[in-house]
């Protein structure tokens, strides 16, 4: 709203005519705001897209070199592929002028608009129709090649009619299957996986430096030390908690009696690993060194096939000491490390068919060259993914904040403070959340084919979830408490989001106090006690857990409030999950969830068993996914990390044009952000001691809004 000219009001504080102005405004953004709730039973979305929300030409255009570079890559792979799988005396011409058709796809197409731009489409139809006089005179025309053109006739279809992510989809699988199967799409050993990254970037799980303190020659994602950070310092770290001899009321805390119900771990099997052999669980669990990530969210859950292979799911149980002496193959720390001790993939210990697993082998599952441990963290980091996309991406950060933005837009007018101040939070947050429904999370979509549930189990998984979150619980000063890893002592993400919260706590203290003077200012707010009215309603946008509004016993409006401490709270835990909560979740997918032998989101083999035998690196790949698949989810992450629309805290497109034109806050604003830049630097500093870089928390790489 950078063409607001006047500075903003409260209602009380207006003429009768400004108030008639502002109730109009409202009564027409009823007409363009609503929710629904079909989509997901009892999950208020947006109903509409309203013209207001919808991509600007500025976003299309930080689109498109990203989309650029993945269509290179999709290129490049492709054709790599299809000339080996074509070794004849064919002549490759046309197969070039098809290589620059879909370049020109990939420049010309208009991402806002992917309907309306056809002319680099057509040019594939046309090459599409010509192709087989190329090879007319050939005799011995495969049939694989003939299935191939009529792939690539689908894909100029499929892309026109459903946009330009599209051809991410079908297009190895519709180019390069075979009559007897998926042959070019399988794995022949672990370097197909990194060659898949043929003009594209290398992502950070791949460029991790070695070092000499790093165990044996594996690639440093693979190992334990990886395994382990990943929970403090990677692409979802929302799942670890702490294991305690007894769980304080209110807490997520796991009681150890009630895991060892479920997971049957012995003092040996943990003084084996970690190498004391002074050490038992409960002094563990008493000492804050044992932690968990259980992943019973996704018992019972079902797979679909994917161009008819079978797909497999777990729900195992990761267990982790938190060891103050770095082990063999950890990074030195003066604070000491996160190390996986033991896995097991489901929820009911068996001998048999689910034992304990652990990098050693000592609970004996047959697993001497700790293979089945590979393949068992494997299983941990596919349910961490599936748990990351359906919960913690796209229902704690996407779906919570798309009914606030319409009870936002629907109760406080364009000139309420509070609503300019949210405005460039809001950003493009209902137009991404429209594509996602229409596209990732549809039968057959992004989410079916990369992500490994049933999409419908999916839906529940995010609607149980979103129906359980509790808005005061989920604020940085209260989470890892609840969790019970606030004194965690390393603990990346949470050390650098809370420099984020601090700040943005006192820029959203700064701003309140400068409209509302006092905490009856609030209460006589009639715009502000509409909206969070709105909020809580379970016929509106029904966010749970905002227990610092006070009841009045009136039915028609429940709730007031009348605190301007717990308005602050509620301001900045919106703009936090807008900008560096969901950061943490999105910026984080190319980087350290593209490798697919080590993250993936989708299982091609059941969890192994104690009677399983993997003998090799090469036997492991039959748990990964293939080609093709493969390649759609990481070309799908890199869109998703790629776009980055504007930067936190930074309110003006244009520097010349204050963003807000009340000049009293120019000096607040000054001040958020400098300490946003202090904290650039602070991060920085910390990521040169770190084992691994961790810059989803750097403030230059958030942006305001959920606007990808």
């Amino acid at each position: 709203m950078s063409d607001i000219k006047s500075i903003p009001t409260l209602p009380q504080h207006d003429s009768p005519e400004q108030q008639q102005t502002r109730e109009f405004q409202l009564s027409l953004a009823h007409t363009e705001y609503n929710y629904m709730t079909s989509y997901m039973e009892g999950v208020p979305l947006s109903a509409d897209l309203p013209e207001q929300e919808k991509f600007s030409t500025a976003y299309e255009i930080k689109l498109l070199p990203v989309f650029k570079s993945m269509a290179s890559n999709l290129i490049s792979v492709t054709e790599r592929l299809f000339k080996k799988q074509i070794e004849d005396d064919l002549s490759f011409k046309r197969m070039d002028e098809l290589k620059h058709a879909i370049e020109e796809l990939g420049e010309g197409i208009n991402i806002a608009h992917l309907g309306d731009d056809v002319k680099a489409i057509k040019s594939i139809f046309n090459i599409i129709g010509d192709l087989p006089k190329a090879f007319e005179n050939i005799s011995h025309l495969p049939k694989d090649l003939a299935k191939a053109l009529s792939g690539l006739k689908k894909l100029a279809e499929d892309t026109s009619q459903k946009g330009a992510t599209e051809i991410l989809k079908n297009t190895l699988f519709d180019i390069l299957s075979t009559e007897a199967g998926r042959d070019y799409l399988q794995a022949e050993n672990i370097q197909d996986y990194e060659d898949l990254f043929e003009t594209i970037a290398l992502p950070q799980m791949l460029t991790i430096p070695a070092k000499p303190w790093m165990k044996g020659d594996e690639k440093p994602c693979m190992q334990d030390w990886f395994f382990g950070y990943l929970q403090v310092g990677g692409f979802n770290t929302t799942n670890l908690r702490a294991i305690k001899t007894s769980a304080p009321a209110g807490t997520e805390i796991v009681e150890l009696a009630t895991l060892l119900q479920k997971m049957p771990l012995t003092d040996g099997i943990l003084q084996q690993e970690t190498g004391d052999s002074n050490i038992t669980l409960q002094q563990a669990a008493d000492q804050g060194r044992l932690f968990v990530t259980d992943y019973a969210c996704l018992d019972g859950a079902r797979t679909t096939p994917v161009h008819g292979e079978q797909r497999y799911l777990a729900a195992p149980i990761a267990v982790f000491y938190f060891n103050p002496n770095s082990p063999e193959g950890y990074p030195p720390s003066e604070h000491g490390v996160m190390q996986p001790i033991a896995i097991q993939l489901q929820q009911s210990y068996d001998e048999i068919n689910a034992p304990i697993f652990t990098p050693t082998d000592a609970a004996n599952a047959d697993d001497e060259n700790g293979f089945k441990w590979r393949i068992a963290k494997y299983f941990v980091n596919v349910s961490c993914a599936i748990q990351h996309e359906s919960i913690a991406h796209l229902g704690d950060c996407h779906l919570t904040l798309d009914p606030i933005v319409v009870a936002t837009n629907r109760k406080l007018s364009t000139n309420h403070p509070l609503m300019v101040l949210l405005k460039p939070h809001f950003r493009f947050t209902i137009n991404i959340n429209n594509s996602a429904l229409h596209s990732l999370i549809i039968p057959g979509g992004v989410v079916a084919t990369n992500v490994g549930p049933k999409i419908e189990d999916t839906w529940e998984l995010v609607r149980q979830a979103h129906l359980a979150w509790q808005f005061d619980d989920n604020s940085p000063d209260k989470i890892f408490d609840i969790r019970g890893v606030a004194d965690l002592p390393e603990f990346p993400f949470r050390d650098d989001t809370v420099l984020l919260w601090q700040a943005t706590k006192n820029w959203v203290s700064d701003y309140i106090d400068l409209y509302y003077p006092s905490n009856q200012e609030v209460f006589n707010d009639y715009e502000l006690q509409a909206w969070v009215n709105e909020l809580v309603s379970p016929n509106y946008a029904k966010v749970g857990g905002m227990r610092g509004l006070t009841p009045t016993g009136d039915s028609k409006h429940p709730f007031k409030i009348d605190n301007k401490d717990y308005l602050k709270k509620i301001i900045s835990q919106i703009i936090y999950i807008a900008g560096p909560q969901h950061a943490s979740v999105n910026y984080a997918q190319y980087p350290l969830m593209s490798y697919m032998p080590s993250v993936a989101g989708t299982i091609y083999q059941p969890a192994p068993t104690k009677q399983t035998e993997i003998n090799s690196e090469n036997d492991c790949i039959a748990w990964y996914p293939p080609l093709d698949v493969s390649m759609y989810t990481f070309l799908f992450e890199y869109l998703l990390s790629g776009v980055q629309y504007d930067t936190f805290g930074h309110y003006s497109e244009d520097p010349k044009i204050p963003y807000f034109t009340d000049r009293r806050l120019a000096q607040p604003l000054a001040e958020f952000q400098e300490a946003l830049a202090d904290i650039e630097v602070t991060i920085r500093k910390r990521n040169k001691n770190r084992p691994m870089e961790y810059p989803f928390q750097l403030p230059s790489q958030i942006p305001n809004s959920i606007s990808i």
